[in-house]
């Protein structure tokens, strides 16, 4: 039940991002310090959706191991 749960929380939460991107179209400029740069909002925002995506993979990765290794190291004793 919990894999159906977050399989419609991330569908709902990916389809409003797509639509906020699609929305978001006009050219930006972004400082990097050194350097301007001009792009179209969509792609920033695609960028940074999977920025995201790839930050909380590695968190949940982390999470899922460490609850491996507490559970490992409880049963055997």
């Amino acid at each position: 039940m919990e894999k159906e749960k977050n399989l419609i929380i991330g569908s709902i939460i990916t389809l409003i991002a797509v639509i906020f991107v699609v929305l978001n179209t006009s050219p930006v400029a972004i400082n990097f310090g050194f350097f301007k740069v001009k792009l179209p909002l969509i792609v920033i925002l695609v960028v940074m959706v999977i920025i995201g995506m790839i930050i909380a993979w590695f968190f949940g990765r982390d999470k899922k191991e460490k609850d491996k290794q507490h559970f490992g190291t409880r049963g055997a004793s």
